[in-house]
């Protein structure tokens, strides 16, 4: 099988959170993870916006996400958003609103 991939790959199979909204976050699985990129699990897969906010919760590592793939209960997301970004929830939200 052809491997796409640019970086490989982490397997963490670590609890999460996703940030939908301000006010709002549903729970996942982080499946695994690569320098670029992140697999993610949860039910409610289709309601999580293309762009949104990742919380790991063994790391405490709050990632700004963009979905690239997504499968029935599975998403697909990159994290290439630049570090100075990943400061503070209200930056990040400021970051992701649209232009």
């Amino acid at each position: 099988m052809f491997e796409r991939r640019s970086a490989p790959r982490t397997l963490l199979n670590e609890t999460g959170s996703i940030s939908v909204d301000e006010h709002r976050s549903l729970p996942c699985i982080v499946y695994d993870r690569s320098a670029g990129g992140v697999r993610v699990a949860l039910p409610d897969a289709e309601i999580v916006p293309d762009s949104f906010i990742l919380s790991i919760d063994a790391s405490s590592e709050i990632l700004v996400c963009r979905a690239i793939w997504r499968k029935a209960e599975e998403i697909g997301a990159t994290t290439d958003i630049p570090e100075t970004a990943r400061s503070g929830r209200v930056t990040l939200w400021r970051e992701l609103e649209p232009s």
